[in-house]
């Protein structure tokens, strides 16, 4: 089975749906529905999969500056679980009940550097939000939105504070 982290994501070209190219898709929903349950699948797994690895790094701090990190960290995963239901409710309200989780795997979080895998997790959602949650979901992008001002306070904290 692939951990989620071998996954490549690739975009879909929204000019063929903005020029009509394509009929059967509606304005509202630019991409088939099968690929937009398995994108917002794995994009909710990541989020998933980083409040896990905020966990292990939150157990395995140590060293000058460790307390801050610590605490950073133990913010970050109490304050993203109820990002991440906020996000799956809303969505599963308007849309349906979102299914096949990817398996969540943090044996990467022992060689990762805390910092690294922050701005890497800020990079994937910016690449990733607008193919698997249209721009129109303004209410889905808002706690989207949310989501990454937490890693970037977490960032903050984990470079500013330890």
């Amino acid at each position: 089975m692939k951990r989620f982290s071998d996954f490549k994501f690739k975009r879909i070209n929204e000019q063929e749906v903005a020029f009509g190219q394509n009929t059967n898709v509606t304005k509202e929903e630019p991409q088939t529905e099968e690929f937009k349950k398995s994108g917002v699948a794995k994009f909710a797994s990541k989020i998933f999969e980083s409040r896990q690895m905020a966990h292990v790094f939150h157990l395995q701090t140590r060293g000058d500056g460790s307390y801050a990190q610590h605490i950073a960290l133990g913010e970050y995963y109490d304050g993203i679980l109820d990002l991440i239901d906020s996000f799956i409710e809303v969505y599963a309200g308007q849309y349906q009940i979102i299914e096949n989780y990817e398996i969540i795997d943090t044996t990467d979080a022992i060689d990762r550097n805390k910092v690294d895998y922050f701005v890497d997790l800020t990079e994937f959602i910016k690449s990733t939000r607008y193919t698997d949650i249209s721009k129109e979901d303004t209410h889905l992008q808002n706690i989207i939105d949310e989501i990454v001002a937490l890693i970037y306070r977490t960032l903050y904290k984990l470079k500013n504070l330890g």
